[in-house]
């Protein structure tokens, strides 16, 4: 991020807990309902690219909201 800042590149760090992908051959079920979906973590990319210039999130922490009610 220090590197690129001169060039005007911003860099932002997204660091999700579980997340519902095919990660580690698993395939996604009705079971993950509690865990992010892909389509949030790509509405955060989209609100970052969105963000007025002056911002710069460095990191960005998400989790589910709520654990698996099992």
């Amino acid at each position: 991020m220090l590197d690129l800042r001169k060039y005007d590149v911003k860099v932002s760090t997204i660091m999700p807990g579980s997340v519902a992908t095919h990660f580690n051959n698993h395939e996604p079920n009705e079971s993950d309902a509690w865990k992010i979906q892909p389509e949030d973590i790509g509405q955060l990319v989209l609100d970052l690219l969105k963000m007025h210039p002056r911002t710069l999130p460095s990191k960005i922490e998400v989790r589910p909201s709520r654990p698996d009610k099992k």
